[in-house]
């Protein structure tokens, strides 16, 4: 069995959306009432 994605709950999501994009400079591709998805450079 291979890890494909990573579900992370959070109750504030836009300091959530903060937190990662300042942490790993993930920006936001795709914002659907919640369900986000956000990519950035692999460390």
């Amino acid at each position: 069995m291979k890890l494909k994605n990573v579900l992370i709950v959070v109750k504030d999501i836009e300091k959530s959306k903060q937190f990662y994009h300042d942490l790993f400079g993930l920006d936001m591709i795709l914002d659907n009432d919640g369900n986000l998805i956000e990519v950035g450079t692999p460390i």
